[in-house]
């Protein structure tokens, strides 16, 4: 039954059930300044109150009818100070008018999308399994779609505020479903879409971006090393099981549970790693998951386990969660034990070295490139800009596209060039001392420089000749040891080995140097190597 009158707006009520929960305040000021000039053109609909449930028989305040359509039309009369307002009474019961109310939403275009999924998670919640196919067949909007919009309310909160707020478009929210049922992996995507766990939280990735940083995530079905039968096949988790849900296609099955995939994968580790294909290839007694370097090991660099290593329970191998190995033999006990391993290799190591062999294997390099690192400059000092060398070295220099130090990098590009001529030449040469120079042991380094081979290269192209120039100084004795300074002066017999033997290093290092220039072109093997 309806009846069409005016009705005091004292006497109306706005519905606790309403789903728009949001009224966009400029469009409410438009409409309220069109009702004080036109008044209202289409009545709002109402229901008497007295059929709500549980207020048969009473009348609240004076209140009489119920909001089921209208209800902006309502807050804008009350807004131009109208005492009543246009209405049709319809006799409606509680499922009646809240059908009513939310078909009418539905059909309106300013309807947010948290407000519509709300609104059909309403309806079905009221209508059970029939809720979807009769809001279909009311609404004339696919199942699927309806399907969609209910799920994503299963989201938490602080995704759902997100959403609403703008920073997530609903294809995220559809994406962050994939992995909803493993919350760790979810606040993790979470945060990497919204940008609180990258640094720069300036913008939000795109839908395609997330959905490949989850695929990224999610390990193929092909890697678990348990029997996926009958486990993962029906799963929600499954990638195949969600391109039903979702339509979203992947390059392989995969599981997008990472924490339950690595419950599986431990507990089939646990059943029987040593007889396992992959743990007999491995060679270790035990295999421990770690995706986050959170593992306490010790690595064995270079040190061989020894059959005591083997028998130990502790000698393993990290797995990644996928089942790729990423350390196969590692040493999961005590540091003391595997220090004493290393300390043993290092003992035999200095056992077998003649002690006037070099003891550091840097030595050589480094006190060459001291060297060099003096002498190229006063070699390129010789050199005019025409002489045939300095065309080559320019290319060689630009070729290894060196930018040099941020506040001298016009010095090292084109910027050269727009230098007033009489100083276009003093600038190339200094590029090049300066490219030349970069990247080395001592002084101002730069990440692409030269290098210590690169500058010996360029040394022997200037022509200076480290067999006849170099000479040791105190710098390179003082980082000798006794032992090493005996060998050098006996092999260039320098020192008298007889009452050398007896001296501290110190003095050793002071009879060397006293030969000053006899010293030129004595040269230590390593300098040379």
């Amino acid at each position: 039954m309806t009846n069409f009158c005016e009705i005091e707006l004292t006497k109306i009520c706005p519905n606790p059930k309403n789903p728009r929960r949001h009224y966009d305040a400029r469009k409410l000021d438009e409409l309220t300044a069109s009702v004080k000039s036109k008044g209202v053109i289409e009545p709002i609909i109402v229901r008497p109150l007295q059929l709500r449930e549980g207020c048969k028989g009473k009348i609240i305040a004076g209140v009489q009818y119920e909001i089921v359509a209208g209800e902006r039309r309502f807050r804008a009369s009350t807004a131009a100070g109208l005492a009543t307002i246009p209405a049709i009474v319809r006799e409606l019961d509680d499922d009646e008018a809240y059908d009513f109310m939310l078909i009418e939403n539905l059909q309106r275009d300013d309807l947010t999308d948290r407000e519509e999924a709300e609104s059909f998670k309403a309806y079905v919640g009221r209508h059970k399994k029939d809720g979807i196919p009769a809001l279909a067949e009311k609404t004339g909007i696919s199942p699927a779609y309806i399907r969609a919009r209910v799920r994503v309310l299963e989201l938490p909160a602080n995704v759902l505020k997100a959403w609403d707020e703008g920073k997530l478009v609903f294809g995220h929210l559809q994406q962050l479903l994939r992995v909803a049922k493993d919350e760790a992996t979810l606040a993790k995507v979470f945060g990497w879409t919204v940008g609180t766990s990258r640094w720069s939280a300036s913008r939000v990735e795109t839908v395609e971006d997330l959905r490949r940083y989850i695929d990224g995530l999610a390990p193929a079905l092909s890697a678990a090393l348990f029997k996926t039968e009958g486990v993962c096949d029906s799963c929600a988790s499954n990638s195949t099981v969600q391109r039903e849900l979702f339509d979203i296609a992947t390059d392989k099955v995969r599981c997008h549970n990472p924490s339950c995939f690595k419950q599986h994968q431990l507990k089939a580790i646990a059943a029987g790693w040593k007889t396992s294909a992959l743990g007999k290839s491995c060679g270790t007694n035990r295999a421990v998951i770690d995706e986050e370097h959170r593992v306490a090991y010790h690595g064995f660099y270079g040190n061989k386990p020894t059959d005591k290593c083997r028998a130990c329970p502790d000698f393993g191998t990290i797995v990644a969660i996928n089942g790729e190995v990423t350390d196969r033999q590692v040493c999961f006990g005590k540091d003391a034990c595997h220090s004493s391993l290393g300390r043993q290799r290092s003992t035999e190591k200095r056992e077998k070295r003649d002690p006037g062999q070099p003891r550091a294997t840097w030595h050589g390099e480094h006190f060459r490139d001291v060297f060099l690192s003096k002498r190229i400059p006063e070699a390129l000092a010789k050199l005019n800009f025409e002489n045939p060398k300095i065309k080559p070295l320019l290319l060689a220099c630009a070729i290894h596209n060196n930018r040099g130090p941020s506040d001298d990098r016009h010095e090292y590009s084109g910027w050269i060039l727009v230098k007033p001529e009489n100083e276009i030449r003093a600038a190339a040469m200094k590029a090049i001392e300066a490219i030349v120079l970069s990247g080395q042991h001592v002084g101002p380094t730069s990440w692409n420089g030269f290098g210590t081979k690169g500058r010996r290269l360029v040394a022997e192209y200037l022509g200076i000749d480290l067999a006849k120039e170099f000479v040791v100084d105190k710098d390179y004795l003082d980082a000798k040891t006794k032992a090493e300074i005996l060998a050098f002066g006996k092999k260039f017999k320098l020192l008298k080995m007889d009452k050398a033997t007896k001296l501290k290093k110190s003095e050793l290092v002071g009879l060397v140097l006293d030969h000053g220039p006899a010293l030129v072109g004595k040269v230590p093997a390593e300098i040379l190597k």
